[in-house]
């Protein structure tokens, strides 16, 4: 869910039309990108609501544009007042209280900022509550009609087909949204046939549109739902071939590995954010946001975990050795930019 807009930045100060259109179009962009990772970041948590805060909430183009997504998904959307808005101030003192009302302190010694604090390293001592994302078994019977709504595209799934329609979002302005779903419909076609023809299980592409995709519905469990070491291992490899073919996936979570029917192999899907790149830098990326899932869907055996996809992945990839330890470094860095 990390954002990176110093080339749209780049793009603006670069652009030759006036500035009023082009400050327009810079807030229009970034704002997009901004509500279209909290709606993939609601479809991968299994939430329905969103919260907005901080200074940029005051903003009404982006309060706007959140309101307009959440209605589509059917979620509730809160901003606080605008008092409240000027600064964090007001939410990490409320934060501070819930802790201290759980029972949770902190000595005074090891109360220094860490400017690369992530909120999703934030231990949530005040609540407890477990969510089901439900991403879980992806084994649909053939004479079944069922629809499953991404962030960004409705899957149907019928008699062995998987059909994947990207929608129409209202908060994005028209012009771009028609260019976005185009773009990223026939980028994922290619992609996925690329990958195919480089050794990757993927699903088998019948027909392509504008808009719409229709695959093979492919039979078995997501790696969420079966995740061990073998399928770990088994994942490891396929990504290595991946990697070895010239491509980064871009999204790659254990919900997006189907671990497939008698043979348990790992089958690659949803395309969607894959690229055609060899750079290690995104090779590295690729693997972080994996090790990364890995620590959210199974903490207490990840290190395992990710000691097996290693061990796949430097079996069909030569670069391997170089990825996992820029992967180390990515990590290091504490937030990725």
């Amino acid at each position: 869910m990390d954002l990176a807009f110093s080339g749209l930045v780049s793009a603006a100060k670069d652009s030759r039309t006036s500035l009023p259109d082009a400050c327009h179009s810079l807030q229009e962009t970034a704002f997009a990108m901004c509500v279209e990772v909290t709606e993939r970041a609601m479809s991968l948590a299994g939430k329905n609501e969103v919260l907005l805060v901080g200074g940029v909430g005051a903003n009404r183009r982006l309060q706007e544009m959140l309101r307009i997504m959440c209605e589509e998904r059917g979620a509730l959307f809160f901003v606080p007042g605008q008092k409240y808005l000027g600064d964090n101030g007001a939410m990490i003192a409320y934060t501070g209280k819930l802790m201290l009302e759980s029972g949770v302190s902190l000595p005074v010694e090891s109360s220094q900022i860490n400017p690369s604090f992530r909120s999703d390293e934030v231990e949530v001592t005040w609540e407890h509550e477990t969510t089901q994302s439900g991403d879980a078994e992806c084994h649909l019977d053939r004479k079944s009609t069922i629809h499953k709504q991404g962030a960004e595209a409705v899957v149907t799934f019928d008699r062995g087909n998987a059909e994947k329609h990207r929608l129409t979002k209202r908060y994005r302005e028209r012009e771009l949204d028609r260019r976005l779903i185009a773009e990223r419909t026939r980028t994922e076609a290619k992609l996925i046939a690329a990958a195919r023809k480089g050794g990757i299980p993927t699903p088998i592409i019948s027909d392509v549109s504008s808009d719409t995709i229709v695959m093979q519905n492919v039979p078995g469990s997501l790696l969420t739902v079966v995740l061990s070491e073998t399928h770990a291992t088994e994942a490891g490899r396929m990504v290595g071939k991946l990697h070895n073919a010239g491509m980064m996936h871009g999204d790659l979570t254990t919900s997006n590995i189907i671990i497939r029917g008698p043979d348990q192999k790992a089958v690659l899907i949803d395309f969607g954010l894959a690229q055609v790149t060899s750079e290690i830098e995104q090779q590295g990326v690729d693997i972080h946001v994996f090790f990364q899932t890995l620590e959210s869907t199974a903490p207490d055996r990840a290190p395992a975990l990710k000691a097996a996809f290693s061990e796949g992945y430097k079996e069909t990839f030569t670069g391997a050795t170089d990825v996992i330890a820029r992967e180390q470094e990515i990590e290091r860095r504490g937030r990725y930019l």
